[in-house]
């Protein structure tokens, strides 16, 4: 079940707020991994009321702004999140620069670092299926239909070359599994 636009972006605010107490406003305009994820939310959405020709007026005047926003946001910071990704709430990233999430679903809570890339092998539209609250450390790089389960912890610098079962913790390049039920929960 698909929860809507301003659930996805509280539970998005909410898990920013678990880390930094400071007051809204101040919180949204200081990080930019929040914003981007808004305005990938906003773009969502946009796409989605886009199939009802009762909108298309108000599709006019938005869409434009919405790639602007996208620009800007690629340009001043480095992360983009292509409409192709789907991207569950409480989405947290906790650095910018580099980061690249295209045709992938990610689930509910999940965390990302600087430099991360979700994407599909060259000439597929297959990309990687994250679980609910995954940790995926700086560097890391999965590219291709791999499919890293609920709870799983990847690692800084770690390339996925496999599935990864759930609870997993996996290191290096090519990643490979240093513990089994590992709870990534204390920094998640």
């Amino acid at each position: 079940m698909r929860s809507s636009l301003l659930s996805d972006i509280r539970a998005d605010i909410l898990r920013l707020q678990r880390f930094d107490k400071r007051v809204l406003a101040r919180l949204i305009w200081d990080s930019p991994g929040l914003k981007v994820v808004i305005i990938y939310r906003l773009g969502h959405w946009l796409f989605s009321i886009g199939k009802n020709p009762l909108w298309w007026p108000l599709l006019l005047i938005l869409k434009p702004v919405y790639w602007v926003f996208v620009a800007y946001m690629r340009f001043s910071s480095d992360i983009f999140i292509s409409s192709s990704a789907e991207v569950g709430p409480g989405l947290y990233i906790g650095h910018f620069g580099g980061i690249r999430l295209s045709n992938c679903r990610l689930g509910a809570h999940c965390s990302i670092h600087q430099a991360v890339r979700l994407e599909p092998m060259p000439g597929s539209n297959n990309g990687p299926i994250i679980g609910d609250k995954v940790w995926i450390g700086a560097h890391a790089w999965i590219q291709g239909h791999f499919q890293i389960g609920d709870g799983a912890t990847v690692g800084a610098g770690a390339q996925v070359t496999q599935d990864i079962a759930a609870g997993c913790l996996v290191l290096g390049n090519p990643a490979r599994v240093m513990q089994r039920d590992y709870d990534n929960s204390s920094f998640l």
